[in-house]
This record gives C-alpha cells, structure tokens and sequence, in this order.
C-alpha cells in the first residue's frame, strides 16, 4: 500500500476516536448535570396517616358557617385555628390551608388571603328565603332544601314554620327523608266541595282496563304520553311456579317386598 495513503488512514482512525471520546464525555456530564430531582411531597406522610386531619376541616367548616350566620365576615387561617383552638405545626398548617382551599364549602379570598363560607343559597333572612322560592317557583325550578336552609340561617326551622303558619310555602318530606321547601301559591288554590268529593269516589272504574281508557282518550282527540302505551301500564305477571319432578327411590321393588315399620 501506498505509504501517503497508510498516513490518511491513520490520521482518520485517531480523527474518529477522538471526537468519539468528546461526544461520550459531553454526554455523561449532561447526564450528571440534569439529574432527576425527586419531586417534592405535597403531604408529609405523617399528616397522611393522621386521622385528625379530616376532623380539622369539620371543625373549620362549621366555625365558617357559623361566621357566615352571625358575622359574615371572612377570616385568616390562623384566626380560624385560634378561635377552634387547634395546636398545629406549620407542615399541618399548610395541609389545612391547601385542603380548606379545595374544599366546596369554603371561598378563599386571594388578595386578602381570607376565607369565608360558601353556602348553596345566598340567603341571610326570611324575606330573602321567600323571595328565592319564589323565583324558583316562576322559573319552574322546584324546591329548596332544609338542610341548605339551615346551614344559611341561624334559626332555619323557626322561620320556616312562621312562613308554614303564614301559608306562604309547603313542606314535602321526599322517600330519603329530607324536606323540601316550595312556594306556596295561593291563587291557584281551589276549594272542592264535599259533594263532588263523595260523587268522584262513588265512581267505579274497576271493569274499565288500560286499553279501554287508551281508546277512550284516542277518541275524545288526547294523546298519551310517548312512555306510557297500553303494552307498559298492564301489570306485569307473576311467573307461574312450575312443579318439581321428584325422582321416585326403590320403584324397582315390589310392595309385598317393602315393609312399613312403626
């Protein structure tokens, strides 16, 4: 071989392993450069397993709500850990802060670092109870609870038995056991007399059936409702108990060969 071409070939080799020993030294000191970080916990494992914790929020909540009723007035985190009288660390602290934030019930106010209830309905008296069912009731959008009621008003149970007593709203007590407070209108109110009362349940319908009030309705010109035809109001039908085969034991002997013993 050529001694210049001997020469070119050398050079390249060491030319190729040098700018290999750059790139991995480059390499290895990105890698030790940008090292992952360990991402910071948002809850210290002891505040994790503290039972406590969920109880801390009640106690804030409610004192919140109890603001709400009397004072409305917003408040710090560390008044509201004062007037609960709670001994808390600056890692429990922050946890409470941070949870209180996300909380439903609670407002935080972040300009002046504050915080309030936050209570379904805004309502701070009767006349304002009133004046929201009655809104509802115009908008077709139904009731109110009691429960929202009371967490609103300091005597909930008391004003709305003066609006009971006034004929003003109705109580429903739903399947679940809570009441439902609603409007009461009384212009759309009519007195039946005792006399068409007794007439309506003299009125027998018992040997009219689905169909033939579906017919009826068809005729007189008023339609039924898209779900209720005639095939989804009749009853359903019991499933008939089918007898079970009882498989006779010993039928392959005869009876003067079986004994009965008393």
């Amino acid at each position: 071989m050529n001694a210049n071409l001997i020469q070119q070939q050398a050079a390249y080799k060491s030319q190729a392993l040098s700018s290999f020993s750059d790139k991995h030294e480059r390499k290895s000191n990105v890698r030790s450069n940008d090292a992952p970080r360990k991402k910071p916990r948002l809850e210290s494992p002891a505040i994790s397993k503290n039972p406590l914790r969920f109880k801390w929020i009640k106690l804030c909540v409610d004192r919140l709500r109890k603001r709400y009723q009397k004072v409305k007035k917003p408040i710090t985190l560390e008044d509201l850990i004062k007037n609960i009288r709670l001994e808390l660390d600056p890692a429990e602290k922050n946890w409470l802060f941070n949870a209180l934030k996300e909380n439903v019930k609670c407002h935080f106010d972040y300009e002046k670092k504050r915080f309030s209830f936050k209570p379904t309905y805004e309502m701070h008296s009767k006349n304002d109870l009133l004046s929201l069912l009655q809104n509802k009731y115009e908008n077709g959008l139904g009731g109110i609870l009691l429960d929202d009621v009371n967490e609103c008003l300091l005597k909930g149970d008391e004003v709305v038995k003066e609006l009971e007593q006034e004929a003003l709203i109705k109580t429903i007590v739903r399947s679940d056991k809570r009441t439902v407070l609603f409007y009461r209108d009384t212009s759309v109110e009519h007195q039946v007399d005792d006399c068409f009362k007794e007439v309506w349940n003299m009125i027998s319908v018992k040997e009219i059936n689905e169909g033939d009030i579906e017919s009826y309705l068809k005729r007189v010109g008023i339609t039924l409702m898209s779900n209720l035809d005639s095939k989804s109001m009749q009853p359903k039908k019991r499933p008939v108990k089918r007898k079970r085969k009882v498989k006779m034991l010993n039928s392959h002997l005869t009876s003067d060969i079986l004994k009965e013993f008393d």
